[in-house]
């Protein structure tokens, strides 16, 4: 029961950031970066929720709130970084995302480098 999760869905999204950095480079901030996947998702009938709220609950009360940078196919979580490095702190608030989503995987993506950095977190 191995394999990619999400393999063709994931390819597509590969292919999308991929694009964006090309066409935007390194020097934005991340909400230039998520406007431009949503353009490019939005060409390619995909869909994809931009700034998903997410409830952290306990015994039915709600005690925060997150929003994930997007959400796509309700499948696939992903979070936008333009920083230097990715770090464990990145993928931690990934991994809080997907576990309030109760989705499988996540993409955390940092436009800031070449190549483009994508790191799979899976839940």
């Amino acid at each position: 029961m191995g394999g990619i999760i999400y393999q063709e869905l994931s390819y597509q999204l590969n292919g999308v950031l991929f694009d964006v950095q090309n066409k935007l480079g390194t020097k934005f901030q991340e909400k230039h970066y998520v406007k431009a996947v949503c353009a490019f998702l939005k060409s390619k009938s995909i869909s994809y929720v931009a700034e998903a709220s997410l409830h952290v609950v306990i015994d039915g009360v709600v005690i925060g709130d997150f929003r994930a940078d997007l959400v796509v196919d309700n499948k696939i979580v992903i979070e936008f970084k333009a920083t230097d490095r990715l770090t464990k702190d990145h993928k931690i608030q990934l991994l809080r995302y997907l576990e309030a989503l109760n989705l499988r995987l996540g993409l955390l993506v940092n436009f800031r480098v070449r190549p483009l950095q994508i790191w799979r977190v899976t839940n």
